[in-house]
């Protein structure tokens, strides 16, 4: 995988959690999460991105199945985890990390 189609899906994903509402109000977004996950397809074991990649998933096919329940659950876990990931990058660039 390219590094853009890594950073395509985590700006995706971040947008997505970042966005209010369900399936409906969401609609572009998930259409943009569903591209970025089509171009990075795989995500390998211990990649930072990995269980936001997983919960990402879930929300496409939520949406895909037309089950507002699984969507909001699985955009809560997907939120968690977008969470999660800008939480250690900050950390490590207020380490002067990456």
């Amino acid at each position: 995988m390219t590094g853009s189609a890594r950073a395509s899906f985590v700006t995706a994903a971040t947008a997505l959690a970042l966005h209010k509402g369900g399936m409906t109000l969401c609609g572009c977004a998930i259409i943009a999460l569903s591209d970025a996950l089509d171009a990075f397809p795989d995500v390998a074991p211990g990649d930072d991105v990995a269980l936001a990649h997983a919960r990402a998933r879930e929300v496409v096919a939520a949406r895909l199945y037309s089950n507002e329940t699984a969507f909001g659950a699985a955009k809560y876990a997907l939120e968690v985890e977008m969470a999660a990931l800008w939480s250690l990058r900050v950390q490590a660039h207020s380490k002067g990390g990456a």
